[in-house]
């Protein structure tokens, strides 16, 4: 038998293509991630600065966090129901079952205590991760967590997404509380017109409508006070 005629072997290779394609996308989330983004932490019963600082990896050095809360004007004291904005690394990570399924998110290292388990841990997070999240993106079983060591605590984030506007770099992650919704919250933070909510709901596929639950990505200023564009996501800020 001769070799496949030239149209039959163009369409061979035109099938292997596709299929590669498809298998390098399938579950690929994200292929690179950014320097900074920022969470929205409600402040709980027995909780202060300082252990909200060990929470996100800063130790005792909480006034590190002090830039990204201009509004708090006695960053000493927090009382139960304040938010606090806290920094972190956003990166591309996969899932440890599934390598190809990656997603961006900040990576934490947390002390395991004894009797914690995913849901007490996820707890001290303050709704920014969830006991199913952590279960998903550890090795450890739900029922079986070491009382000695570390479970990496994942909050998810965004670095933007120049489909969708490229003046916005730097985002909040912000859990939605009791009566909070997409449009409460963008509105809280500048963007009240229907143009600029239009913009925040591409940001935040299915959440529009969603009440009190889930968390939702809102573009948020530098501590200069700025929009960071999404060109300079991926540099190092300097104040």
């Amino acid at each position: 038998m001769g070799p496949p005629p030239p149209l039959l072997l163009l369409l061979l290779l035109l099938l292997l293509t596709a299929c590669a394609t498809t298998a390098t996308a399938a579950g690929d989330g994200c292929s690179t991630g950014c320097d900074l983004a920022l969470g929205s932490y409600y402040v709980g019963p027995d909780q202060n600065v300082t252990y909200i600082g060990q929470l996100f990896g800063l130790g005792d050095n909480y006034r590190l966090l002090a830039p990204y809360n201009p509004g708090n004007s006695n960053f000493d004291f927090v009382k139960i129901g304040d938010r606090i904005n806290v920094s972190f690394a956003c990166q591309c990570l996969a899932r440890p079952s599934d390598p190809a399924a990656t997603y961006l998110a900040g990576s934490l290292s947390y002390a395991v205590n004894t009797g914690d388990t995913y849901i007490t841990i996820a707890d001290q997070y303050s709704n920014l991760t969830t006991a199913d999240w952590l279960a998903a993106t550890n090795t450890y079983p739900a029922n079986n967590i070491p009382d000695v060591g570390t479970v990496n605590v994942t909050v998810n984030c965004s670095c933007g997404d120049d489909k969708v506007s490229d003046a916005y770099g730097l985002f909040l992650t912000y859990p939605l509380r009791d009566s909070d919704t997409l449009a409460s919250v963008a509105a809280t933070h500048g963007f009240s017109s229907q143009e600029q909510l239009d913009t925040i709901k591409k940001y935040n596929p299915g959440m529009d409508g969603v009440t009190g639950s889930g968390i939702v990505f809102i573009p948020t200023k530098d501590p200069g006070g700025n929009y960071r564009p999404l060109k300079s996501s991926g540099q190092p800020l300097s104040f």
